[in-house]
């Protein structure tokens, strides 16, 4: 494995190729689906999109740390193999051909550790590509590497990396969320056009939203989960990251191995709960303005109730961390372990041994909240809320004087996004408009709607 230094001379080589087709922004700049069909119609190759693309990697990444592992010399032979294939006058690319993407670090690919953020790892190299990175591959994406996260996916910042803190690309003092946040990164700075994450209690929508780009935490069991590291079975759920929801659509397909085709959502409910003063005034506005573009394109916006969604995080806390006290111990014992995973471990055991009370209520509690949302999706197919409370938080030691007068400037970011998670829905979100630091929309629906979340998050962006 090589850094994209390996990519530098052939992207130069092909520069003036790339001008004439009058492109000046860059083939890094275009979408998944545009890269797809130009290399689906011999226009560019998919050598000259993957180089590009390593080119700027090259460039941004020593200010953004969003990657763990950068296979330049993989992604080349690759797209070179691929090139090779489509000479041949008969040959059929795939939907996503020549298409860049990376995955996060808990995600197996074949001869590489899955660190998981980590080096407490044990050094083994994946045998074979998780189903969801094979899936990707066969209709022609191309891996360029593997993204920063959270040790083990527990944190929701991307500072907790053994490999150190990924930056936003939007405001480089920030975090870019966690814990799919080197995902988040690479997509909005334009490094690739989709990745895959993972999504716990809100690991891949946090990001997308507080980099400005789309995450989908998809259905249960609508993409495969074998070969990706656990955190809690039964929440864990694996999407895709992109910067439109075209890409995200064309993603999550491949990686789903196809979506049902959806009717038009016309009436979405607002979670009253989850609009209340804990929301900062710079998500609340953004999030009304986008209600209005819904209401604009035709969609009736109700309010709907939810009790017990604002407590939800507590009740998440409390579940997974039980559920993760097998899969941490193995980590924790090396002795290599970062300090919030040996904390979070101290904590598990805790509430396993001190409180035995803990878990039943919190599975009681439970049921409550996926009750509650059930009814709500009675009344209204699709529930919105803001993604999460703030914007993108300052990274560890970068904090002002205005932030420190702040009580909401660092907030539980999650504490909206769980609530999908422990109900077992799917939900997107998607970028509000804002003038400011980005914030996200979240959509959710009954488990198996992924097509229809998609769809009106397209129909109305």
């Amino acid at each position: 494995m090589h850094t994209a230094d390996r990519a530098a001379g052939h992207a130069e080589a092909t520069s003036d190729e790339v001008a004439k087709r009058d492109r000046p922004e860059g083939l890094h700049h275009l979408t998944a689906v545009q890269l797809a069909q130009l290399v689906a119609a011999r226009e560019v190759s998919a050598t000259d999109v993957v180089a590009a693309h390593l080119e700027h990697l090259d460039e941004v990444n020593p200010r953004l740390n969003a990657f763990t592992l950068i296979d330049a010399d993989g992604a080349l032979r690759a797209a070179g193999a691929l090139d090779a294939t489509l000479r041949h006058r008969f040959s059929r690319p795939g939907s996503l051909a020549g298409v860049p993407f990376v995955v996060k670090d808990n995600i197996d690919v074949s001869g590489q550790v899955t660190a998981c953020g980590s080096l407490a790892h044990d050094g083994a190299l994946a045998a074979m590509d998780a189903p969801v990175v094979r899936r990707l591959v066969d209709r022609g994406a191309i891996l360029l590497g593997r993204a920063n996260m959270d040790e083990l996916a527990m944190g929701a910042s991307t500072q907790t990396s053994a490999y150190g803190p990924t930056r936003n690309p939007v405001d480089p003092r920030r975090s870019p969320g966690g814990s799919s946040g080197g995902c988040a990164a690479a997509v909005a700075a334009h490094v690739t056009p989709i990745a895959v994450g993972t999504d716990t209690g809100g690991s891949i929508r946090e990001p997308a939203s507080q980099c400005g780009v789309v995450g989908m935490a998809s259905s249960p069991g609508l993409v495969p989960m074998y070969g990706v590291a656990p955190f809690a079975r039964g929440l864990d759920r694996a999407g895709p990251l992109a910067r439109n929801i075209g890409d995200t659509r064309a993603a999550l397909s491949a990686m789903a191995g196809g979506l049902t085709p959806a009717s038009p959502v016309r009436q979405v409910g607002v979670i009253r709960e989850l609009l209340s003063e804990r929301n900062r005034p710079d998500v609340l506005e953004p999030f009304r303005a986008w209600l209005d573009v819904l209401a604009r394109h035709g969609v009736e916006v109700c309010e709907v109730s939810v009790p017990d969604a604002p407590h939800a995080l507590d009740t998440y806390m409390v579940l997974t961390s039980v559920a993760a006290l097998e899969w941490l111990a193995p980590w924790v014992r090396t002795g290599r372990a970062g300090e919030e995973l040996t904390r979070r471990h101290e904590y598990a055991e805790q509430v396993r041994d001190a409180d035995p009370g803990a878990l039943q209520q919190a599975d009681e509690r439970r049921r409550r909240l996926t009750a509650q949302m059930r009814d709500a999706l009675r009344r209204c197919p699709v529930l919105v809320s803001p993604t999460m409370p703030t914007t993108a938080p300052l990274l560890h030691g970068e904090v002002s004087a205005e932030d420190l007068a702040d009580p909401l400037a660092a907030p539980y970011t999650d504490c909206w996004t769980v609530v999908a998670n422990l109900t077992g829905l799917p939900a997107l979100s998607v970028p509000a408009p804002t003038t400011g630091l980005p914030t996200g929309a979240m959509l959710m629906g009954s488990p198996g709607t992924d097509a229809a979340l998609l769809q009106l998050a397209g129909r109305c962006g």
